[in-house]
């Protein structure tokens, strides 16, 4: 065969490189791998406070509209039968400057 790549194709006789396929991934050639060399950092915390978001926006137009009755205290099951919260999770937390 004229190219001079004949038989093996230039890949040598046996073994993982000969092979045909895509390289092993995260593999550099015996070098330690950069998911190796860098450090781990952070976690998740598995305890976390889960809060619902309500924009202060929102809460100012469901006011306006009427939706919410603000005569008396503002609690979670207000906003949900407004339609403000989804659900409840573990309080809400609202986002916006005054």
């Amino acid at each position: 065969i004229g190219s001079g790549k004949g038989k093996t194709a230039g890949r040598g006789v046996k073994g993982q490189k000969s092979r045909s396929g895509v390289a092993i991934k995260g593999f550099e050639g015996g070098q330690m791998p950069i998911h190796r060399r860098l450090p781990k950092r952070g976690f998740s915390k598995p305890n976390r406070l889960q809060f619902a978001e309500l924009s202060l926006n929102k809460l100012v137009a469901a006011i306006a509209a009427k939706r919410i009755d603000v005569s008396g205290q503002l609690g979670e099951e207000q906003l949900v039968a407004a339609g403000l919260v989804r659900r409840r999770l573990d309080g809400v937390r609202v986002i916006g400057t005054a």
